[in-house]
């Protein structure tokens, strides 16, 4: 284990660390699942991850392994590992949405362009490490996870990034070209049947074609969550029409095959976020995903390194 430099850290407030160049500011709250909690453009000023109306950034809490993750949801940039749905898996009681949210993370070492954090997971025999580092003069920064299987079985699992970004009307959604379908119809309520259609085309239940790649406002009271798969490249993210500059995340396919997006423009609990989700696994049911050979494995003893980029970009055609 790494020692940490105290002349180094940045402390905010709790556990918060800032990581900040000229370009690019983060804020990490080891006590909040590890987090991502803010990502402002220091350039145009945009302030990039929604939170809840209320949030209170100084304020921690402590929950349980296996807490709502509804219920406690409160913006940022989670992850969900080593599962989505809840249930009995092979042996293992796995928790909504996976552990890695709820807990506190150990950190091991942290400077002003990066921070090193540690978790052993309770649910499976897996300990995962995550290094977040910015460029010292671009506004980028690196998200690198390490995860080591402590035993001798296989172990399916998912691993998906959950950035709640912070929406405006006329904002679009970011994807190369690409499969999408809906999770579920019974949470649509722009895509109305249950098939592939290449985006940003979908299907409304009656049969005509839309396009679905713009924000529209939260007096929509809309609502939609699809999976991505097939995809031509490795990005995703969100364009912002008023700060004329986007989120772009970029990443190997073969480390994160799929992209969740969950949309909530005023349907869902009248939240008004689009979450990006660079996914490893599809469905959320990892015994569905077993059976469909679209789920990833960490071997018996194997230690394993997934990693992406974000940038933030800025111009008319950002």
């Amino acid at each position: 284990m790494v020692a940490i430099d105290s002349s180094q850290l940045q402390p905010l407030s709790n556990q918060a660390l800032i990581l900040e160049n000229a370009e690019i500011k983060l804020m990490i709250r080891p006590d909040l699942g590890g987090r991502i909690d803010q990502l402002q453009d220091l350039q145009t000023g945009k302030k990039w991850l929604w939170h809840p109306e209320g949030y209170d950034e100084d304020k921690s809490r402590s929950l349980e392994v296996g807490a709502s993750f509804d219920e406690n949801w409160t913006g940022g940039w989670d992850e969900v590992f080593p599962n989505d749905a809840a249930g009995e898996f092979q042996g293992h009681h796995l928790v909504d949405h996976g552990e890695l949210w709820s807990q506190s993370w150990e950190v091991t070492e942290s400077t002003k362009l990066g921070v090193t954090m540690r978790y052993v997971c309770q649910t499976v025999p897996v300990t995962v490490t995550k290094n977040i580092r910015i460029s010292a003069t671009k506004p980028k920064a690196a998200i690198v996870y390490t995860f080591q299987n402590q035993t001798d079985e296989t172990i399916p699992f998912l691993l998906k990034h959950h950035a709640a970004i912070a929406i405006e009307p006329g904002d679009e959604i970011v994807l190369p070209d690409c499969l999408i379908e809906p999770v579920t119809l019974d949470f649509s309520r722009i895509i109305g049947q249950q098939q592939q259609t290449r985006f940003p085309k979908a299907l409304t239940a009656e049969g005509t074609e839309i396009n679905i790649k713009q924000v529209p406002p939260r007096s929509s009271q809309l609502q939609e969550f699809f999976y991505s798969s097939n995809l031509a490249a490795g990005h995703c993210g969100i364009r912002s029409m008023k700060s004329k500059s986007a989120l772009i995340m970029r990443f190997h396919t073969a480390e994160f095959p799929y992209v969740w997006m969950f949309q909530s423009f005023g349907g869902w609990r009248n939240h008004y976020v689009v979450v990006v989700e660079p996914c490893t696994t599809m469905p959320y049911d990892l015994k569905v995903a077993c059976e469909n050979g679209t789920v990833a494995y960490l071997k018996p003893q194997e230690t394993q390194t997934r990693s992406l980029m974000v940038t933030l970009q800025r111009s008319d055609r950002a």
